[in-house]
């Protein structure tokens, strides 16, 4: 059975997550990432998640190492992989200054090496049950878990946008993941993460290359599209990061157009502005054929674990997003 997951970033109650992640496992999804964000409290939502099923995966996508302290991303996830007897996956990675800073009045400085630093303290902490760290981010007089983890080790994902910190999880994760990537890109993306697995003496194929691609499924591709032309005007609004990724994906007069929308007459204006071909190529939208045929291009192209995303759009978000978790599910 090919390999896919489910992520789900909002706009859904965490019961209604928890009912998709119950379908998704019933139609065979190896895996479901919660996002962390504004829909929710993913170690939370998980917990339920983990209580209501037996077989999938779960993970986050990603918790950002800047608005929880290493030490309790450690406890957290041990807690999730409790009540899910193994089966959870930590998704970390440096999240947006925009985010960090603009909405949770935190500091945000040198993001290789805090994720770095707090990759090493949490799986020192799962191993040994404490740690004394000085790093060049994040430093740790000493913390004690005052529990056993059911397992000393679990899977740690760092999500990546541009060469330096994808090879960064070549080097040192068990999976990278990534989000609005084209075709093109998500190529050249596995590219650099196998090179820095082979710097750190690794194995190109220990390292698992998720990607998250937005999707809409609907009977023709013009409900398809408007439904995630919102998702694009927002990260292309509001995250820097994600505004050069598509710019340089050959995008560029268009991001800057949605961009000064955006700050100057606001989401709605932006969201009018972004093209068709655009939806096209960082997503996943149409037909849930032609959404089965986009997942396996991506496989082709390096993408060892598609993770749709879906959008439900306004009228019935549930629903939607349901209908996304059918149309995409594995052939059994």
């Amino acid at each position: 059975m090919a390999r896919i997951g489910v992520a789900f970033g909002g706009g859904l109650s965490p019961t209604d997550v928890v009912e998709c992640v119950k379908l998704a496992e019933e139609l065979g999804y190896e895996s479901a990432w919660m996002a962390e964000g504004h829909g929710g409290d993913q170690f939370s939502i998980l917990t339920a998640c983990a209580l209501a099923t037996n077989r999938i995966l779960l993970g986050t996508s990603i918790s950002s190492v800047y608005v929880r302290s290493a030490p309790t991303i450690a406890m957290a996830a041990a807690c999730v992989d409790h009540f899910s007897n193994g089966r959870f996956i930590l998704g970390l990675g440096s999240s947006h200054k925009v985010q960090v800073v603009g909405e949770h009045g935190l500091s945000y400085s040198h993001p290789i090496d805090h994720l770095r630093d707090t990759v090493e303290i949490v799986r020192t902490l799962l191993r040994q049950g404490t740690v004394s760290y000085s790093g060049s981010a994040v430093n740790i007089d000493r913390f004690d878990l005052w529990f056993q983890p059911i397992k000393q080790e679990i899977p740690i994902y760092l999500a990546a946008v541009f060469p330096r910190m994808l090879e960064f999880c070549g080097e040192l994760a068990q999976g990278a993941m990534l989000v609005w990537n084209t075709l093109e890109g998500a190529g050249k993306a596995a590219s650099h993460i196998a090179v820095g697995a082979k710097r750190a003496g690794r194995d190109p194929e220990e390292v698992d290359v998720a990607c998250m691609l937005p999707c809409s499924v609907a009977n023709n591709m013009d409900d398809a599209r408007d439904r995630l032309r919102g998702a694009v005007s927002s990260y292309v609004g509001f995250f820097p990061r994600y505004r050069r990724l598509i710019a340089e994906s050959g995008f560029s007069e268009e991001v800057d157009a949605i961009r000064r929308a955006w700050v100057n007459e606001g989401e709605k204006a932006a969201t009018k502005l972004v093209p068709d071909n655009l939806v096209d190529v960082v997503s996943i939208a149409g037909t849930p054929e032609g959404c089965r045929k986009r997942v396996e291009q991506y496989r082709r192209n390096g993408i060892t674990l598609p993770i749709i995303f879906p959008s439900g759009g306004e009228w019935d978000r549930k629903r939607g997003v349901m209908d996304a978790i059918k149309a995409c599910a594995p052939a059994r």
